[in-house]
């Protein structure tokens, strides 16, 4: 197979290197809930929505890569699952891993949303954007 894939380099360099995953999972109990029990972003403060969306958004872009990387490897591996190398169980599984990561993906973009949209007017140290 010829070509590169498209993640720089640079993407793995370990003082670039972060952890979106447990960095959101870290912060989510942060975050208030109204008595209904949905997060109440109003209540949040901007920081913690501002940390909750930046690592959302990495890992929104790192699951993009990732299926766009699986999708890479089934083509290669299209000839051993046809010649019974590679079993279809293995295929069956990654397709459930893929559905669960889709959800993970769809919630994680709507928290990225809600969080920014709550902090559109906020510019960092507690100050917000004057109208006037």
């Amino acid at each position: 197979m010829t070509g590169t894939y498209p993640a720089a380099p640079a993407m793995a360099s370990p003082d670039l290197l972060r952890r979106p995953l447990r960095d959101l999972l870290c912060r989510l109990p942060l975050l208030p809930v109204n008595e209904s029990g949905h997060p109440d972003f109003a209540a949040a403060e901007p920081d913690l929505l501002i940390g909750l969306a930046e690592s959302a958004e990495l890992l929104s872009h790192i699951l993009h890569d990732g299926f766009s990387a699986i999708g890479v490897l089934h083509v290669c591996t299209a000839p051993g699952i046809a010649n019974g190398d590679i079993t279809a169980t293995h295929t069956v599984a990654i397709g459930r891993l893929m559905v669960e990561l889709a959800e993970a993906l769809a919630h994680t973009q709507g928290l990225s949303h809600e969080c920014r949209r709550y902090t559109v007017d906020y510019i960092g140290d507690g100050r917000v954007i004057d109208d006037e």
